[in-house]
């Protein structure tokens, strides 16, 4: 990060920032977001704790049905952040940083088309819960 902030103008890595925030976080751990609106819509009482159950079992069965931790890994990834690309050659560290943050490497992820869709589909039964719930 020094490499870069000694390199790059304060406007440069202003607009690095706000692309980070409002790609990464914003696109990438969407899916995350919408399962916690669409738990936050169906429990009536502590939704912290229904949010956090059903990843904790679906891990549990997996690992005891099948011996296998393939959802942990997926979920693993998915807190983690999008995947790194390759480096460039150069070894220089500001060209592999701004390597990272090209946009078409971000939208090219097919793990982030499938979080969004599966955002969607949270997004919708929260909407549809709210709608059709009752008053707060």
């Amino acid at each position: 990060v020094s490499e870069l902030w000694s390199h790059s103008s304060f406007l440069q890595v202003s607009l690095i920032v706000l692309y980070h925030i409002v790609l990464v976080h914003g696109l990438w751990y969407a899916p995350i977001y919408g399962w916690l609106l669409l738990v936050s819509a169906w429990a009536p009482r502590a939704p912290l704790v229904w949010a956090a159950l059903p990843p904790f079992v679906i891990c549990g069965v997996e690992k005891i049905a099948f011996n296998t931790t393939h959802f942990l890994r997926m979920l693993e990834l998915r807190f983690a952040g999008p995947p790194p690309h390759a480096a460039t050659a150069s070894g220089n560290a500001r060209m592999d940083m701004a390597a990272q943050l090209i946009p078409a490497h971000f939208f090219s992820e097919p793990g982030l088309w499938i979080g969004i869709a599966i955002a969607a589909i949270f997004l919708a039964g929260a909407v549809r819960l709210r709608r059709y719930h009752g008053p707060i």
